[in-house]
């Protein structure tokens, strides 16, 4: 009379909890496809960013050169072939507009101006609906979450009532094990997911409260995955924001030295015509001087007057994008007329020196190469500041480069700067932080290399690395 209500509620209890495995397999079963689904979304949406990057980069290459950015074509090709394989599955549509890009991405490769702008729009539109897509299977993860959080909620109640049932069948001999077991249900609904002990159980409860223990232990890896992609999700939606600031960011610095540019180029434009004016006025008094040594100082400055005039002319080649022509410069001479230049505006306690490899000659831009070298020197005095000490100014040939080094006795660079070169930005109250900023641009226009470092215990140097072709 016992046994027989004990294996009926046995056999009722264990063909629910079975019913709640299965339900609960399933729902696993249902989210790992749908989280998964929403990951191929996603990898698919980060090959496109990186393609639509690659792609403006390509754009940009292609109108500041008449030779196809073949490379960055390439690459784009990579991040597109790798859709179908972690973007999957892909559908007709996709499958279109993939097909589309292959075309322009061929045509680019002769005709860049007109296919990498369609190939653009393209990729824009597959990103446009990659996002709708990805909204709709969120949305649907909430609803079914919804739905399983109300399937829980009518499992947990549900369960009291069965083991209140068996309370009143088995009464005293096993009633405070099930009471113990409601206790444990409802610390389950506050998220303690401790197994229980099955130490003193009555025998026939034992298999009870091992399942009790399963379903925990399987629960509460339940929550950990579920937390786990909470936290996915949050991370990636943070880096996406952080990509988003910095794209702001780098648009408001272009911006800016845009209308730098311009300035420069209206400047340049208002300045030639009374430095032309102080040219002629130079030229005439160095006619009415007789006195050999003025006569030599105003010879410099005259050629200082020249390099201006070319200078200013520079500014408006480049806001038209017409480089300075390379020509023949013998590098030491240059350094030697810039250092005796120089010593005419230096503090008295600052001294200049200059070392380069006699008969060193070089093809480059000469008035590029001595304003890089003027910008450097004058750097490491206004560090210096009223402080006695020495800049040194080295060249040598090293293979078919020529390297420049300028070093001073000063405070050395601030880690801002020694992190990267970026224009405006400066350690000194009156600085303008252009000075590094051109230099570096000279560099990298002649395919070079500026790198900076500090000295111990103090001082800084900056080496200039550029291509030394034979005159």
């Amino acid at each position: 009379m016992l046994v027989r209500p004990i294996q009926l509620a046995v056999v009722v209890f264990a063909l629910t909890l079975t019913l709640a495995l299965a339900a609960l397999a399933l729902f696993t079963w249902l989210d790992f496809k749908r989280v998964e689904s929403i990951r191929s979304h996603v990898n698919r949406t980060e090959l496109l960013e990186q393609s639509a990057s690659l792609l403006k980069e390509a754009q940009a290459l292609a109108a500041a050169s008449s030779t196809p950015p073949n490379a960055k074509i390439a690459q784009i090709w990579d991040k597109l072939a790798q859709i179908p394989i972690r973007g999957a599955p892909v559908r007709e549509v996709t499958r279109q507009r993939l097909a589309q890009l292959d075309g322009l991405l061929k045509q680019a490769q002769t005709d860049p101006g007109s296919a990498l702008p369609t190939a653009g729009k393209i990729i824009d539109q597959m990103l446009d609906r990659e996002t709708a897509i990805q909204s709709d299977l969120l949305d649907a993860v909430y609803v079914h979450t919804r739905f399983e959080w109300r399937i829980s909620l009518i499992a947990l109640v549900a369960f009291p009532g069965m083991l209140a049932i068996a309370l009143w069948a088995w009464r005293q001999r096993i009633f405070r094990p099930i009471n113990n077991l409601r206790y444990f249900l409802a610390r389950l609904s506050d998220g303690d997911f401790t197994p229980v002990t099955v130490d003193g159980i009555d025998p026939l409860l034992v298999p009870l409260f091992e399942n009790y223990n399963m379903m925990v232990t399987r629960l509460e890896q339940l929550e950990q995955a579920n937390r786990t992609r909470t936290l996915l999700l949050e991370k990636e939606v943070r880096a996406a924001t952080e990509a988003l600031l910095k794209q702001q960011q780098s648009l408001a610095r272009a911006e800016r030295l845009a209308a730098t540019g311009e300035l420069s180029a209206i400047l340049a434009h208002e300045l030639r015509n009374p430095i032309a004016g102080i040219q002629i006025t130079v030229a005439n008094l160095r006619r009415d001087i007789a006195d050999a040594p003025l006569g030599e100082r105003i010879d410099l400055v005259s050629t200082e007057l020249q390099r201006i005039t070319r200078l200013l002319n520079g500014l408006l080649q480049q806001s038209s994008h017409v480089p300075e022509p390379a020509r023949a410069v013998a590098v030491d001479g240059l350094l030697h007329e810039l250092a005796t230049l120089l010593r005419y505006q230096l503090p008295p306690q600052i001294k200049l020196e200059v070392n380069a490899q006699a008969g060193l000659e070089c093809r480059l831009p000469e008035d590029g190469l001595r304003q890089a070298v003027l910008n450097l020197v004058l750097n490491s005095v206004q560090a210096m500041q009223q402080a006695p000490g020495t800049v040194s100014i080295e060249a040598n040939r090293d293979g078919p480069s020529l390297v420049l080094h300028v070093t001073d006795e000063g405070p050395g660079f601030p880690a801002e700067i020694l992190n990267g070169i970026r224009p405006f930005v400066t350690s000194r109250d009156s600085g303008t932080g252009l000075g590094l900023a051109i230099v570096r641009r000279f560099a990298k226009d002649l395919a070079g290399e500026l790198k900076l470092q500090n000295r111990n215990p103090h001082g800084a140097c900056v080496t200039l690395t550029v291509p030394c072709a034979q005159p």
